[in-house]
């Protein structure tokens, strides 16, 4: 999301997600008094779903004190992946997108074993895909590519398989 405005279109692309991937209405919505919350066409949409709309005070950063634990684990987490694996922080977006990934796929203490992908759809997630984050890989050079007498391969940094496209991100060095 580049600009609050946006926010009415993503959320109703997200709360159709939930609809029909996990047949579930979102039953409370958290937020801060911003402009993008508090519409009439946003609270309306609440209404319309049953959702419970709770907001906290201005400037109370300890009312959201669950969001602000899980955002500064989310950026933690994406800054010892940023700094364990050498990756410029312009990378810092994409770098994000698989914290959340890896949080949302390993077991935590605080939910008695469970992860957040376990939870949500009742099967324990496939770990063999999981590769160290950063470390150098080999991918081959289409014909293409190369010429008869160049390399087949080219040396490159694992960042993530990508499941939709079936493939891998890699970061050419």
């Amino acid at each position: 999301m580049k600009h609050r405005s946006e926010f009415f279109e993503i959320y109703a692309v997200f709360r159709a997600l939930i609809k029909t991937q996990h047949s579930a209405v979102i039953k409370y919505f958290r937020c801060d008094l911003g402009g993008e919350y508090t519409s009439n066409k946003f609270c309306q949409l609440l209404a319309l779903d049953g959702t419970i709309h709770q907001t906290s005070c201005t400037d109370t950063s300890e009312q959201n004190g669950v969001a602000e634990r899980k955002y500064r684990h989310i950026v933690e987490t994406a800054r010892f992946l940023l700094l364990s694996a050498f990756v410029l922080s312009e990378f810092w977006g994409e770098v994000v997108l698989i914290a959340v990934s890896l949080i949302n796929t390993i077991p935590s203490f605080y939910s008695s074993g469970l992860s957040p992908f376990k939870k949500l759809y009742g099967y324990v997630p496939d770990y063999s895909s999981f590769r160290v984050f950063g470390c150098t890989c080999f991918v081959f050079c289409p014909h293409v590519e190369r010429s008869k007498l160049s390399s087949r391969s080219a040396i490159v940094s694992f960042w993530v398989m990508v499941k939709v496209k079936r493939g891998i991100v890699v970061l050419i060095q």
